[in-house]
């Protein structure tokens, strides 16, 4: 039977390390969080915005982007990573972000992505985050603004009357001058042509597309660009400046789009924004079924003209 001195044991248990365990992860996947230091901030302050992920040896991950230019400004991106063991990863950014403008404005709407060593994708939505933009300006920095002084008359003294008078007249000579140049003016009237149909215009963006090289990220942005716009001038959807997300709520909403014709769409978008977002890859085949898609919908909901007579 071996025999330890106490001072030994000690010394042992400080070289082997009492650490905390590493949480494991979930089969197949990975975790994300993402947090603000305060979401309450006033005009202009920094705040900042964490998001971390933990997932296996030999994955990398891809955070959403995050600010618009608008309502969020990015000030600064710290990334890093470090092992928490020899299976577990944990990458980090860290944003400073701040806002000049009063309201309340999202942070984060697009999803973490992490490609493992085999190639496949899996994505996880992160939480809302909103930042409640507050302004400087109180009633205590108020200041009391002085009474208004007498006007000064001027030296030179001019009757009420021949104001009135000169003024009459000279509204009356402006109002002959232009009477003058109207009638002499050769008058023509314009008809302006009635605007394109929605389908066409996005039969002639297409084509465009069509005919030039294919590249994943900036097909995938002009492609979702032509599809936004066609729902924007066909159905009056705020496409163009909406996220997937808000985008996906309002067509649920939509009498007008079939449930299958919804699907599809989302289907799309989630594929254009792991695309533009995540670097995902697309081979060519992708980028053919997609644009079929988009052809295919505009062309099955383009507005069908109206019967003479009809309303």
């Amino acid at each position: 039977m071996k025999f330890y001195h106490p001072y030994l044991l000690i010394l042992l248990t400080l070289l082997t390390g009492c650490g905390k365990p590493v949480e494991p992860l979930p089969p197949d996947g990975f975790v994300a969080h993402a947090t603000l230091s305060t979401n309450t901030l006033l005009v202009g302050d920094p705040v900042t915005l964490t998001l971390t992920a933990r997932h296996p040896a030999g994955s990398t991950i891809g955070f959403p982007n995050i600010g618009n230019g608008k309502e969020i400004v990015v000030k600064g991106r710290a990334p890093g990573s470090r092992e928490l063991s020899k299976t577990v990863l944990e990458s980090e950014e860290n944003y400073q972000l701040t806002s000049f403008r009063v309201g309340d404005w999202t942070v984060t709407t697009n999803p973490v992505v992490c490609t493992f060593s085999g190639g496949a994708q899996k994505a996880q939505a992160l939480p809302e985050l909103v930042l409640h933009v507050q302004s400087s300006l109180s009633a205590t920095n108020a200041t009391k603004l002085s009474d208004i002084k007498d006007i000064i008359k001027p030296p030179l003294q001019i009757s009420r009357k021949l104001w009135i008078f000169l003024i009459i007249a000279l509204l009356a000579l402006i109002a002959g001058i232009a009477t003058l140049i109207f009638l002499r003016k050769p008058r023509t009237i314009l008809q302006m042509p009635p605007p394109e149909p929605p389908h066409i215009i996005a039969r002639q963006a297409l084509a465009a597309l069509r005919g030039k090289p294919w590249s994943p990220e900036p097909f995938f942005t002009e492609l979702s660009l032509i599809l936004r716009t066609y729902l924007e001038n066909r159905f009056s959807l705020n496409a163009p400046e909406s996220t997937t997300e808000e985008l996906t709520r309002a067509m649920s909403s939509d009498t007008r789009l079939e449930f299958k014709e919804q699907q599809t769409l989302r289907n799309f978008m989630t594929q254009a924004d792991l695309v533009k977002f995540a670097r995902a890859d697309a081979q060519q085949d992708v980028m053919q079924k997609a644009f079929a898609t988009v052809e295919q919908f505009v062309e099955q909901t383009k507005e069908e003209p109206q019967p003479e007579g009809k309303e």
